[in-house]
Formats: structure tokens, sequence, C-alpha cells
């Protein structure tokens, strides 16, 4: 088969995959895409794009490389979600030939097999990965374009970290400092975009691992000695930072509302079921975006089992990795993906695109097992594979096209997952905002009304399979103050006040209290008033989640806004004092102290608020220095006029 060939099946392919993927452009934006991309739109000039790309708060690292991609976005933001998806698309088609790429590298250095098979067997690998409707969300989803891009430059760095095998063979310390460079800034460049990409030295270990041959030249034995030892630091630094070493694995985290090893143990399940949901076919509505209903598995026999059948697996990859070496790399490498995202680290316990590179080598080995079958399968298990890619592509077409139109996707997504708050709540915006898919008149707005009377149908429905979704209450709550009847409204507000005692806590809730003081303010929900809100808050206050700065300082900051407004100037202190000791650094809280402080009269505790803060220096450095300046001149003018 010649170059030309070759490179002519490769862009078939890949435009194969696009055309797959391109119903599901004109979908809809994710919770993610708006709390990730905030202030994408506001970009007006190099201070704020540098602002935006620099001030990320998706991963410890800010993930600046892959925010910066989104700029050419900025001034259409978020009308133009559909460009920002054709490019995640093209992204996912460039990893397909990437992989082609890796794979050809990498069964020509470990596999006997003969040479005209190894395009074959890297192209069906390659396919078969990209048309995985479990990887889907990585495309489809605008932020996961930093899941995307990681794999990218990953690839990119492990590509050059194989190719300079064959010069390390002949100059060992060049090709060894080359591999270096190679892989060293892929994996920079992929921490960059998402923090995943620190295990693509990992993979690396375990390429070379498996590439080894036997060396006869001192200085090229010495050259893979160190490179081995390189490849362990990463991997020995995972280890630890996944480890009871570094973390409390027993310390209940009041931000997620599990331990380090519940999440561990119940790791060990959900990557059986993402091999299910991989490889065995499934119902398109099975992929989607919403899994925060998934929950911690009790430490049990479910979960020991699962753990058991995974250290058994890797014990015998380990053992068999000379005589099933395809196997033992397929092993290896899926769990290898999963060593941050998918152990102890305190992340969400599901997310399909966690599987993105992790699931590449599973499809490599069943790639070698097509085109190297032997005796009657030998002509039939190409046929199979190609069999099965189209299976699997049939899936990925009907889940693109069912994407690809919102209100349809949101709807089955909610009737599939009833207990995913996330699923219902992301339904009424889209059906808040979306047009008739089956109305008389396609393109016609629908009614407010019509709309509120389906986004309240929808949260009830989701409330029933969901007892503590205190999010949804809420949201419904406040569409029945211009909806129902006010007893019913009175009811919800009762039904909301039992659920708080349990009820989840989450950045939806905060805002919805935020939302729902404002209706209160211009008397948009008259059975309800501010009493109501302040009862509702109280009973939240018993929660561990109100010790959590992204939750209790806001939530106490609301409750500050409606003390004051029925006139309780000692519960409006009270209440910013806690927001206060939750987070010290919260700029809105110190700036309602001080003026609501001076609008009482009070100068001596506008000035201690501001104190306080000055004699923290990791407090104060966390302020802007403009706003303390305004601060300080108000306090300064309230003593002249109080002197005068």
């Amino acid at each position: 088969m010649t170059t030309l060939t070759r490179l002519t099946w490769v862009l078939l392919c890949a435009v194969a995959v696009l055309l797959l993927y391109l119903p599901a452009t004109s979908g809809a934006l994710y919770y993610d895409d708006y709390s990730n991309l905030q202030g994408l739109e506001q970009i007006s000039s190099w201070s704020s794009a540098w602002q935006f790309v620099f001030g990320g708060h998706a991963g410890p690292l800010g993930r600046p490389l892959a925010l910066s991609t989104f700029l050419p976005y900025s001034s259409g933001w978020p009308e133009n979600a559909q460009a920002i998806l054709i490019a995640n698309v093209l992204l996912h088609c460039c990893n397909f030939v990437l992989l082609v790429m890796l794979g050809q590298l990498l069964i020509e250095r470990i596999s006997s097999v003969d040479c005209h098979l190894h395009f074959r067997i890297a192209l069906g690998a390659a396919v078969l990965w990209a048309v995985i409707p479990l990887l889907a969300s990585t495309s489809l989803i605008a932020v996961q374009r930093m899941t995307g891009l990681a794999a990218f430059f990953g690839l990119l760095g492990l590509i050059g970290f194989v190719r300079g095998y064959s010069l390390s063979e002949q100059r060992p310390l060049l090709g060894f400092l080359a591999q270096m460079a190679a892989l060293g800034t892929g994996t920079l460049l992929s921490i960059f975009s998402k923090e995943s990409g620190a295990v693509i030295p990992v993979f690396a270990l375990i390429i070379d691992f498996f590439v080894r041959r036997n060396i006869y030249h001192e200085q090229a034995a010495k050259t893979a000695f160190l490179r081995r030892i390189l490849l362990l630091l990463p991997l020995a630094f995972l280890i630890f930072y996944i480890s009871p070493l570094h973390i409390d694995w027993f310390r209940f985290d009041e931000y997620r509302g599990f331990t380090p090893f519940e999440r561990f143990m119940t790791e060990q399940v959900v990557l059986w079921e993402y091999l299910k949901s991989a490889f065995f076919p499934q119902s398109p509505t099975a992929f989607g975006p919403f899994h925060d209903y998934y929950a911690i598995k009790p430490v049990g026999l479910k979960t020991v089992l699962a753990a058991l059948a995974w250290f058994t697996l890797l014990a015998s990859a380990i053992v068999l990795r000379y005589r099933y070496k395809w196997f033992s790399l397929a092993v290896v490498w899926f769990l290898a993906g999963h060593l941050l995202e998918s152990s102890s680290v305190l992340l969400e316990l599901y997310f399909e695109h966690r599987n993105y590179l992790a699931v590449y080598g599973i499809c490599l080995f069943f790639s070698v097992l097509a085109f190297t079958a032997r005796g009657r399968l030998a002509r039939v298990a190409p046929y199979f594979l190609a069999g099965y890619i189209l299976l699997l592509s049939a899936v990925l077409l009907a889940m693109t096209v069912r994407w690809g139109q919102p209100e349809e996707a949101a709807e089955s997504w909610n009737a599939r997952h009833p207990g995913s708050a996330r699923a219902a709540l992301h339904a009424v915006f889209v059906g808040m905002n979306g047009e008739f898919s089956n109305g008389i008149e396609p393109n016609a707005v629908k009614p407010v009304r019509e709309r509120q009377t389906f986004a309240l149908r929808v949260l009830d429905r989701t409330k029933n399979a969901c007892p503590d979704c205190l999010d949804v209450r809420l949201q419904a709550l406040m569409y029945s103050c211009s909806l129902t009847p006010a007893e019913d409204t009175r009811a919800r507000m009762h039904e909301s006040l039992e659920v708080a005692r349990f009820g989840r806590i989450n950045v939806t809730v905060v805002d919805q209290l935020f939302n729902l003081q404002e209706l209160l303010k211009v008397n948009a929900c008259s059975p309800l008033n501010y009493s109501d809100l302040l009862s509702l808050i109280d009973r939240l206050r018993d929660s561990s989640k109100m010790n959590v700065q992204v939750y209790g300082a806001k939530i106490y900051f609301v409750r500050a806004i409606a003390a004051q407004e029925l006139g309780d100037t000692e519960q409006v202190w009270a209440s910013l004092d806690e927001a206060e000791r939750i987070a010290p650094g919260a700029l809105p809280v110190l700036q309602y102290q001080v003026y609501y402080a001076l609008e009482q009269g009070d100068i001596y505790r506008a000035q201690q608020a501001l104190a306080r803060r000055e004699s923290q220096p990791g407090v104060i450095s966390q302020l802007p220095e403009q706003q303390l300046t305004a601060l300080r001149e108000a306090i300064s003018a309230a003593m002249k006029e109080n002197q005068q």
C-alpha cells in the first residue's frame, strides 16, 4: 500500500467521522460551558483577554492554553456555539489522525506481525476509537475542548517520544534528549490545557516497557536506564498525589459530600460501567452530559469485588505481558488513563469524557486481534471489526442527530435521568429559550406562560425522583409565583423548607436564593415575603456545606439582604459576620459591611471591617486596590461629614 493510498484512507475516515458528528454541532450549551467561559463576551482589550485566559477556575492551573482557544469567539458568544462545536469536532478528527500515527509507530516497534498489516491495524484501532459514542461528549460540550486539546498535545508528545527510539539506537544521547524534549513539551502543553495531561508521561512509561529491546551498546544501555528512571518519576509523583500519604482518605469533604476513600471505592465500579458503555452497544439516549445524580457506592460486596477484579486483571496483565502483550497494554493503558480523574481525587464521580484517551489501548487490542486472527477466523475477523465499527457508528449518528435537536435531547435526558437536577434545569433552560420543535409555526417563539408551564411540569417530575434536589424545588417555586394559586406557592415553600434540612446545596441553589430575593424585592411573588426567605436560609445553616466559601458566604450575604429588608439590623450584622468568617477575602462582603455601617452612622464598625482585612496579609492581597481605595475614601468622607 503506497503512502498516497494510506493518506487517502486516513482522510476519508476523518471526513466520515466529521460527518457523523456534524448533526450535533447545532446542539445546546451546557452548565459547565457558561460557568467556565464566563466573561468571554466581555473581552474588548488585551487586558480583558489576559484576565480571561489566566483567570480560569476549572482546575488548579487554570487551563490557560485551552481558554486562549476560545478568544476568537468572544464577539459572538454565546450565539456562536455551533462554530465552537465544529472546531471541537475538527480537533477530534485531528486526534484520530494522530492516533493512526501513534498506533503504527507502536505496532512497528512492538509487534512481530507482517509489515503489510501495520497500517491496517493502526487505522482500524483509530477508527474504532473515533466512533465510540461514550467519547462524543468530549467534542459536543463546548468547554470540553480542554480534554480534546490536552489529548492533542499529549499525543504529539508521545509520537515524538516513540519516533525518538530510532534515533536513540543510532545516537543514544541525542535520541534520549529528543525523546525527553518531545515528551516534556507535549506534557507541558497538555497540562496547561487540562491537568489530566499529567498522565501523558505514564503512557510513555507504558510504551517504554513494551517496546524494550535487547541493548548491547553500553551508552545506549545507560540512556535507556536513565530514560526509565525519568519516566518512573511522574508515575511515582501521581501515586503519591492520590495516596493516603498526601490525602487524608477518611476525611469527609464538605464540598463534595464524601471521603476520598469512598470515592476511590466507588470508582472501581464506575470503571467497569465505563467499559460496558464504551464497548457494548447502547441506546443513543444512554450517553449524555448529566450524571450529577450518580451516588457514592457504599463500601461493601459490590465495590470490594470490583476492586479485586481490577487488581486481578492488572496482576494478570503484568504476569502475561510477554505472552499477551496487547492485552497487557490495553489493561495498563486504560487504568493509567484513569489514574487521576477516577481515583481518590475529589472530583465529581462520573464523566464520560474521562475515557477519551484511556480506551485507546483497548481499541488497539481489538484491532490487533482482528487482523492477526488465525485459522478460519483469519478471513472473517477483520469484517467482524468493520461490522462492529459500523454498528457503533450507527449509534453515534443516532446520538448526534438527537444532540443536534436541543429540545428533544433535553427532554429525553430528563426522562432517562429523572434524578438529575442538571438534566431537569437544562430542559427548563432550553424550553424557556428555545423554539417549537413540533409546533404549527416552527419558528414561532413560545409564549412565556406556556414555556413556564412546561418548565414547571419538568421540575415537578424531577423532584419526585430526587427527594434531596433543593435546586429543582426552588426553581419550581419561583415559576409558581406567576403560574399557580397562592396556596400552591405557599405549599411549595413549605416543601422547600422541609427539604432544606437535608437537601443538596450547590451553586444553582445559591443563584436561586439571589433570584428569589430579587423577586421579593419587586413584589413578584406576593404569597411570600422576606421572612420566608430568612426561614429558608436558616434551615440550611446546619449543612456542612455552609462552611464552604462558594456556598456559605454567598448564602449569608443573601440572608443579610433579607434581614435588612425586614429592618433587623442585628441579624444583618450576624449574617455578615458569618460571611466574613467563611470568606474573609470576599470583596462584596467587605463592601456591604462598610457601606451598611456608614449608612447606619457607625463609622467605627466600618473602620474595623477594613482593619480586620488589612491585618491579614493573605486576605488583603486578594482584594483589588482600586476598590480598597474607594472604601477608604468613603470612610474618610463620612468622618469629615461627621466632624462638620
